[in-house]
Parts: C-alpha cells; sequence; structure tokens
C-alpha cells in the first residue's frame, strides 16, 4: 500500500544498491488500500477489520480473491462490502456448474468429423480476444479489469450466450457432427480459460482441470505447471472474411433472441414455449441461426417469412436478422391484456404525478440536495418513459 511505501519500498532499493550494487527492481505497484464502508482504515483497535479466515470459510479463498480484485481498481482506494465478496463465490459455483453440465455430455470424440456453426467459431474468436485481453493487462498491471475482462467472457459470452445457444445440440437424435463440434469448442474454451483464470483463482481452476481430464492429456502435469494454451492455433485453417461472418452471424442471433424475451416479457408470455415467431426479411437465414434463435427465446419456432402481412396490432421488433413478428392469436385474452395494461396505466399516472409535484414545489428542489433532485427527476424520466411504452401496447390491441 501506498502508506508504506518509505518503509518498505525505500528500503529495499538503498538495501539493493548497497549489497547488489544495482537496483533490485525496476516496477512497484501500489495496491488499494481495503477500509470499511464509510471509509475509515481497518484497524484492530476500530474493530472495523473482518477476519480473512471467516471470509475464507464463507466464500471460499479463491472466492475471497476474486471478489477483492474486482472491486479494486488501480489507484482507488476501496470500501469493502462482504456483498461484493459474495460475487466472487457466485462467479465459482458459475464455473462449477459449466464444468459439471460439459461432464454429464461424455467424451468429445466419436469418430465424426465435427461441423462448426457460426456459434462456434464466435466463441472461440472471442476466447482468441480475450487471451490478447489478459495479457494486455496483466502487462499494464490492470488487475481489475483482468477480473472484469475474464468475468464477462465466461458468465455472458460462454454461459449466458454460447452454452444456451448450443443446448439443442447435445439432445438425442442431434447431428452428430453438430454435437461433436459443441463438445470439442465446449473443450477448447474450458482448457483455455481455467489457464488463463489460473493465477486469479488457483484452487478451483486446478479441482478442475484434473476433473476434465486435461492433466491426463498433458503428462499428469497440474494446471500450475502447465505452460498456458497458445492462442495462435485458435481458428487456425479458417480465412478471415469466414470468421468475420461467423461473428456478424452470432452477434445478429443475440441481439434479436433478446428483442424476442422482450416482446414474449411484454405480454407475460415468458414462459410460454407455445409462441411461434415470424421473421420478415428478403434474406436468407440459414436455418442453423432459426433453430438455435427458437432456442434462446423459448419459442415453438422461428419462422422466416419474406411476405408475411401482420394483423393490426400485431408485436413486432426490428431486429439486425429482420423485423420480428409475435402473433398473438390464441395466446392471451385481449380483453383481460387490456384491462390490466389500464390499470398499470392507472397507477403509472399517479406516480407521474407524485413525481411531478415534488419537483413542481419549489421549496424542495431549492431545498433538497443536488442528487435527490437528479434522482426523482430520473424517476419522473423512467415512469414516463414506461407510460409510452405501455399506451402503444394498449394501441396495439385495439
Amino acid at each position: 500500500g501506498p502508506d508504506i511505501i518509505f518503509f518498505w519500498v525505500a528500503r529495499m532499493i538503498m538495501a539493493g544498491y548497497r549489497f547488489q550494487h544495482n537496483k533490485p527492481f525496476s516496477n512497484v505497484f501500489f495496491t488499494s488500500i481495503i477500509r470499511d464502508k464509510i471509509g475509515r482504515k481497518m484497524s484492530k483497535s476500530l474493530g472495523n477489520s473482518p477476519d480473512p479466515l471467516d471470509l475464507i470459510a464463507n466464500y471460499g479463498a479463491d472466492g475471497l480473491r476474486f471478489g477483492l480484485m474486482r472491486i479494486a481498481p488501480t489507484g482507488t482506494d476501496v470500501r469493502f462490502d462482504e456483498n461484493q465478496i459474495s460475487e466472487g463465490r457466485n462467479f465459482a459455483n458459475k464455473l462449477y456448474n459449466a464444468t459439471r453440465f460439459r461432464l454429464m455430455q461424455g467424451d468429445a470424440r466419436g469418430g465424426t468429423a465435427p461441423h462448426y456453426s457460426s456459434v462456434h467459431i464466435s466463441i472461440i474468436s472471442k476466447l482468441k480476444q480475450l487471451h490478447a485481453d489478459v495479457e494486455k493487462a496483466l502487462a499494464d498491471y490492470e488487475f481489475n479489469a483482468l477480473i472484469q475482462t475474464l468475468y464477462q467472457f465466461f458468465w455472458n459470452e460462454y454461459c449466458d450466450r454460447f452454452l444456451e445457444a448450443v443446448k439443442g445440440d447435445l439432445k438425442d437424435g442431434a447431428d452428430p457432427a453438430t454435437r461433436a463440434a459443441t463438445l470439442t469448442t465446449m473443450d477448447t474454451v474450458l482448457r483455455h480459460y481455467l489457464a488463463l483464470l489460473h493465477p486469479v483463482m488457483p484452487h478451483i481452476t486446478e479441482e478442475l482441470w484434473a476433473s476434465l481430464g486435461f492433466a491426463e492429456g498433458n503428462g499428469g502435469l497440474p494446471l500450475m505447471r502447465t505452460p498456458l494454451p497458445s492462442a495462435e492455433n485458435l481458428l487456425a485453417g479458417l480465412d478471415e472474411s469466414r470468421i468475420t461472418l461467423a461473428n456478424t452471424q452470432a452477434a445478429a442471433l443475440y441481439e434479436t433472441a433478446n428483442k424476442a424475451r422482450n416482446l414474449k416479457a411484454e405480454y407475460d408470455l415468458s414462459n410460454n414455449k407455445n409462441v411461434s415467431f415470424i421473421l420478415k426479411t428478403p434474406h436468407d437465414v440459414p436455418q442453423d441461426i432459426l433453430s438455435r434463435l427458437a432456442i434462446l427465446a423459448n419459442a415453438k419456432s422461428v419462422i422466416r417469412d419474406a411476405a408475411y402481412s401482420s394483423p393490426k396490432g400485431t408485436p413486432a421488433a426490428l431486429t439486425p436478422l429482420g423485423e420480428l413478428f409475435l402473433p398473438l392469436e390464441g395466446l392471451i385474452d385481449v380483453e383481460a391484456e387490456k384491462e390490466r395494461l389500464g390499470r398499470e396505466l392507472d397507477k403509472i399516472a399517479r406516480e407521474i404525478a407524485k413525481s411531478a409535484a415534488k419537483l413542481g414545489n419549489a421549496g424542495f428542489v431549492e431545498r433538497a440536495p443536488a442528487e435527490v433532485v437528479n434522482q426523482e427527476k430520473a424517476r419522473l424520466a423512467d415512469w414516463e418513459a414506461k407510460q409510452s411504452q405501455l399506451k402503444g401496447m394498449l394501441d396495439s390491441l385495439s
């Protein structure tokens, strides 16, 4: 920490010149000082310092390390919050569950030549970029950025997107070549990712490395003695145009899936698997993309129809793949939905009136702290946006 630079680092420098006749090191990293919630330095006399062993017992050593590094930007003191440490434990659970899901699928080797689709190529492309991002973060001593990069890739790109998109590849009766591609891709991602994460979470990564059989295929070497896998051979043999196309198609798939789920949520159909979407576009869309879109949207099907003429009031969203329609016939009671929206609009109108009255009160605006006034303005804007959205939905049902 910067508070002991003279007492520790300066003495090491002087001792290095005295006994080695040379400077002992070239770089000094200033760690963040961990303070309590109100900004005080932790000390035994204040009694505001948690026992690290208790934290390790609750969240694991890896969870504690990950959680602390995630909230420690370079050059800024950290206000300790145990809820942030629980995020480290949650991430460890996510990593464990994703690995267990892979182990449940069996061996990837089955004599079938893998058939890689856009989602496979895209996640490997992102894995290759992850190598570069991790290398840069380490070179720049940006450990907080390192953690955020590792977290975002695994939680968002790999688990929330890729694994959800490929679940259909692992069902009974799925195409063997596609299944082989999915399992091989999962193994590639996990092999590289565990190695990249190892310096941050050494215990769980070592255990999962052995569980997945990676140590056996590496002469029995544990992960801590295994050289970092090279990213150079990732996507070897694929030209840049194919990789670019795969990334574009995968990004379009995931964005369209988000909009499809939003359409379902607007009409309380989030858990309804009997929904069918219509994708209106003059462009060809691979069946692989349409099938994965249905899985991600938790829908019965997604049908491409370039000549689709939507009935009045059909909910729609403009997506990278084309215009997406959600036919509501047989899915909702229109009159009941109108009543529900009417009740919601009445509630919102009351909230808007309450907020507007506050902001119209000169005494409140002049005496309240600026952050409270700004918070009220943001609240009013949110209610007005929600009102506009619900009015549009109500009009579409008329």
